[in-house]
């Protein structure tokens, strides 16, 4: 009897025990339960009212919107500001002939400060810098609404100018800007009055003539650009420079203070590559006032059969100095560009 119960009792403890720990369970299991549903049923929420928002206008894409409008104001006004810094200046106060006397006093300048390089200056003595049209003895003069963009042009020309000194330019050949101005092409009123005047007109109808060669032979063949938020006008320059120059000048055109865009650069080499050290020393000798005809005599039989530079002793095809850097004859097209504020 006693065991009976013992036993019944033992049984009875061990079913309490599991029935315990399977209620404990299941609460945890309905707990985890519940929290899903409430982060479920908030998620539902959240989309819903995402849906049944009014999307157009959202208050928060408005902020959005405005900061992204601000900034965006606030770059273009820096952008504005920093190319402003770098345009030309457009005078609009400076007469006709205070101009004439600028750009004859800044010519006469330009020539007289012009260096030597190697043992010749870089600039003839009646170089006149694109600008033949107002210096020498035929000048003329500009009217009064083409000299604001003729001080620009001066001021651009000058820039350039500067900087081809700097570089060590061997020889400067021309400058071309665009001739813009009326009558560039030829004197139509000389050529019209010369018509009916005899002598008198042929020779005004020569003078037109000259003119108008001197504005091909000096002015740029490339158009200007014009829209509503910049402007272009184009320059050519035709030096004569060894490749260290081009390459410095190049880059001082890249950073000078109006914003230039170099567009073209074709360069074409004066000498040959290499110069054959024999022809070299007879042509110095022939030079000389002292050597008479027999330097003339070794100088034609050294052109008449030349050594061939690759069957020259090694000691023969060692060059240094400026022999490794040729001259070469440089055209350099390139824009000047002035950029104009948005109107408001």
């Amino acid at each position: 009897m006693n065991r009976s119960k013992i036993i019944f009792a033992a049984v009875s403890f061990v079913f309490v025990i599991l029935v315990a720990v399977a209620g404990f369970m299941a609460n945890g299991k309905r707990a985890d339960a519940e929290k899903a549903k409430k982060g479920r049923d908030r998620e539902f929420k959240e989309l819903e009212a995402v849906f049944q928002d009014a999307i157009f206008p959202s208050a928060t894409n408005v902020t959005a919107l405005q900061t992204n409008v601000r900034e965006l104001k606030d770059t273009q006004a820096n952008m504005e500001t920093a190319l402003a810094a770098m345009n030309v200046p457009s005078p609009t106060n400076i007469s006709a002939s205070v101009f004439m006397r600028t750009l004859q006093d800044l010519v006469l300048k330009k020539v007289k400060t012009a260096p030597v390089v190697e043992g010749k200056k870089s600039v003839a003595s009646d170089f006149a810098f694109g600008f033949e049209r107002y210096v020498g003895p035929s000048s003329r003069m500009p009217r009064e609404n083409e000299v604001p963009r003729l001080v620009q042009q001066l001021l651009i020309v000058s820039a350039v100018v500067d900087e081809m000194y700097a570089s060590g330019v061997s020889q400067i050949l021309a400058i071309r800007r665009e001739r813009f101005e009326a009558g560039a092409g030829g004197d139509e009123t000389a050529q019209a009055e010369g018509r009916g005047q005899g002598g008198r007109g042929r020779s005004r109808r020569r003078e037109a003539q000259s003119e108008s060669n001197e504005d091909v032979a000096s002015g740029s063949s490339a158009p200007s650009i014009q829209t509503d938020l910049y402007s272009a006008q184009h320059f050519s320059i035709h030096c004569v420079a060894r490749q260290g120059a081009v390459v410095d000048l190049l880059n001082r055109l890249a950073r000078l203070r109006y914003f230039t865009v170099v567009t073209d650069v074709r360069l074409r080499k004066v000498g040959p590559d290499v110069r054959i050290p024999g022809l070299a020393a007879d042509k110095a000798q022939e030079s000389s006032p002292r050597r008479g005809r027999r330097t003339e005599e070794v100088v034609v039989e050294t052109e008449d059969a030349g050594p061939v530079l690759s069957e020259l002793p090694p000691s023969q095809r060692l060059m240094s100095g400026p022999d490794i850097d040729p001259p070469l004859d440089v055209m350099i097209d390139m824009y000047v560009y002035r950029f104009e504020k948005e109107a408001k």
